[in-house]
């Protein structure tokens, strides 16, 4: 039986390697992909050994030489590539039909499924949620039954081991229709636009949107999308971001969602397109800031594990003087940062961050003279 799952696991890997546009894997990728997934006992996992026994799988599963056609035939479209130096790269359709139990997931992939439930089940699309629902079981129960056989207490040790939480001050999570939530996954599935009432602080408001996307941004939920009179005029570019929970009344449209093809969410949200600009300024400047700290305190540990962005630098000038440079846009979030450093940053430059930064400061300490 551990052959059989074993070598199943093999083609499962190697088509979804396939489906994924991934190259086709070598030997060893395949050998550490069974390990990782722990198809391979401890006693098995000599380097020798182990790489004859995937070996004899691999050719157990390339089936017989037919010299006629000069290929493999086999049952599970497992196909032989040559690679560099005469080695061989393997790869399966990923069309064809490879499945397997539950009793035999990794402990990994259960652990993994059993924290996506844990933290993004109430973001998930109702229907998804139904489909995953007897999968989300067997992960829970390979868990409490896994070789290290987990007891209840030791299971929600290891449930309650794994949060999400938000920097700063913690904010409640607003409540948001679900249904609302899969009414836009639907729209953006399909290729639909969306009409809703939105509650602006002048009111409520009708939009007809593009959806693009959703973004979770603890504690709120956002929908980022085109208007229609954008799209209509080629301004595709013009996004909007909406707040979830203050959606309403929202409605499928039948006419078609417009999205570029090369549009990526991750490269919109990279790209800094969620901050909020001050005086609506787009430009970008070239930031310093004069840091007094001692070596290795938090702060620059800190900057230098979670740079700004790619553009920064941070230099010792002194003894307990540093200077961060960075390519930045005038933000409510960099000024947020910013004050956030408290007395130990000083902003030398640009003069026009240093000027919004002090009247800002000149305007609050009003409320407290």
């Amino acid at each position: 039986m551990e052959t059989f799952l074993r070598r199943l696991e093999i083609l499962r890997y190697l088509q979804q390697r396939n489906a994924a546009n991934l190259e086709p894997a070598g030997t060893d990728q395949i050998i550490q992909h069974l390990i990782d997934g722990e198809y391979v006992g401890e006693e098995e996992r000599d380097e020798k050994s182990l790489m004859r026994l995937i070996q004899r799988d691999l050719k157990f599963l390339l089936g017989e030489y037919d010299e006629e056609d000069d290929s493999y035939f086999n049952h599970f479209d497992l196909r032989s590539i040559r690679g560099q130096r005469k080695t061989l790269l393997w790869e399966v359709s990923p069309y064809h039909d490879v499945s397997y139990e539950f009793e035999k997931m990794p402990s990994f992939m259960a652990l993994a499924l059993t924290l996506t439930r844990k933290h993004l089940n109430q973001v998930l699309p109702s229907a998804i949620q139904n489909d995953l629902a007897q999968l989300f079981f067997n992960a829970e129960h390979k868990m409490k039954q896994s070789e290290r056989k987990l007891n209840d207490k030791q299971y929600t040790r290891l449930s309650n081991a794994v949060e999400f939480y938000q920097r700063g001050q913690s904010l409640r999570t607003p409540d948001f229709d679900m249904h609302t939530l899969d009414n836009i996954y639907q729209a953006i599935l399909n290729g639909r636009r969306v009409k809703f009432a939105y509650q602006t602080s002048n009111g409520r408001k009708e939009y007809d949107v593009h959806p693009f996307g959703v973004t979770i941004m603890l504690p709120k939920l956002y929908l980022v999308g085109v208007k229609d009179d954008d799209a209509r005029d080629g301004n595709l570019e013009e996004f909007r971001t909406f707040l979830i929970h203050r959606i309403e009344d929202l409605e499928v449209s039948r006419f078609s969602n417009v999205v570029p093809e090369d549009f990526k969410l991750k490269e919109y949200l990279d790209a800094g397109n969620t901050d909020v600009l001050v005086d609506r300024d787009a430009n970008s400047y070239d930031l310093e800031v004069d840091l007094y700290t001692q070596r290795g305190s938090h702060l620059l540990r800190d900057l230098q594990d979670s740079p700004l962005n790619e553009t920064q630098s941070l230099n010792e000038i002194s003894d307990g003087h540093w200077r961060l440079s960075a390519r930045v846009k005038h933000t409510v979030q960099l000024r947020n940062w910013l004050l956030a450093l408290g007395a130990q940053a000083k902003v030398t430059a640009p003069q026009i961050i240093r000027n919004e930064l002090s009247d800002y400061l000149s305007a609050m300490q009003q409320h407290y003279t």
